[in-house]
């Protein structure tokens, strides 16, 4: 009898045992599972900090410092920013810039980069050149081009007449009037089945109406596409500081250019910029409008 009471009491106490042992062993997983997330939270919280401020700190320099071909100066580069008696820079560049051509740089774990509006495809302009050219580019032929950019302009006209393989459409029943995002393209049916296979694209449109193109912030990716000959040759002269300051830079990369209308290309230009500060956790896009001739004076707007 007392074996078995003996017996009773071991089992008890292993049963015991083993229930603690598992509900120790949960207890342990809960925390370290809290501890994680309380970890990433902070992490998250730090990343954020560190994100605004770099955002904080570019658009200061866009709203402030000088804007050259080569990108905004840094402001650390007294001489950049001399001028003569005349009013006139001294040097066209300044020689400490942030390139605006959409470039990615990397510094204590922040990646960040700034394009310029002005390099990028002109979706709302009526002189369709560069978007017809990035059709071509994208294989379609003259046929093509015209059907896809008709439709493109009847969508963004203030009228309802229908130019010829375009097709007029009304928006929320109030009438339509130039594209107010980008996206809106993925609203017109062949131009969402050419998206689904060419998604860059909205990132190399802009909303702007003028048809120049600001030579210099064309993004590498979009050179690529409209100039493939001279892609690699024009990145490695941006990566040494080269950039086209005259028209006649344009013969050593693109002299066909020379004969184009000069409506359709610049130099330098452009006060529209997307700013783009990432690290691991944390990432935020805005677009940062600068006033001419007015320092201090802009607008931020946060992108999707």
């Amino acid at each position: 009898m007392r074996t078995d009471q003996s017996g009773a009491a071991l089992l008890a106490v292993l049963v015991v045992s083993i229930s603690l042992s598992v509900l120790m062993g949960y207890t342990s997983i809960l925390m370290q599972q809290r501890l994680a997330v309380a970890e990433a939270a902070k992490v998250r919280l730090t990343d954020t900090a560190v994100v605004t401020q770099k955002l904080s700190e570019l658009t200061y320099l866009l709203a402030t410092q000088r804007i050259t071909a080569a990108g905004v100066s840094r402001g650390s580069n007294a001489e950049g920013v001399k001028k003569d008696g005349d009013g006139q820079w001294l040097y066209q560049l300044t020689s400490d810039e942030i390139r605006t051509d959409g470039h990615k740089y990397q510094a204590s774990g922040v990646e960040f980069s700034i394009q310029n509006e002005s390099g990028l495809i002109p979706i709302n302009s009526s002189m369709q050149y560069w978007l017809k050219k990035w059709l071509a580019s994208s294989g379609f032929g003259y046929s093509g081009q015209n059907k896809l950019a008709a439709i493109v302009a009847d969508y963004a006209d203030p009228d309802e007449i229908r130019r010829p393989g375009g097709a007029e459409y009304e928006i929320q029943g109030t009438g339509n009037y130039l594209l107010q995002s980008c996206r809106e393209l993925l609203q017109l049916d062949q131009w969402r089945a050419l998206l689904a296979q060419r998604t860059n694209f909205l990132n190399n449109c802009a909303l702007h109406r003028t048809p120049t193109i600001n030579l210099n912030a064309v993004p590498a990716g979009l050179w690529q596409n409209l100039w493939p000959n001279s892609a690699a040759k024009i990145s490695q002269a941006r990566e040494t500081g080269v950039w086209l300051l005259q028209d006649n830079d344009l013969l050593q990369f693109e002299p066909g250019m020379l004969s184009l209308d000069s409506n359709l290309y610049s130099r330098q230009g452009g006060r529209g910029f997307r700013v783009n500060v990432s690290t691991q956790s944390v990432s935020k896009a805005v677009r940062i409008q600068v006033e001419h001739n007015r320092t201090m004076s802009y607008s931020t707007r946060t992108m999707r």
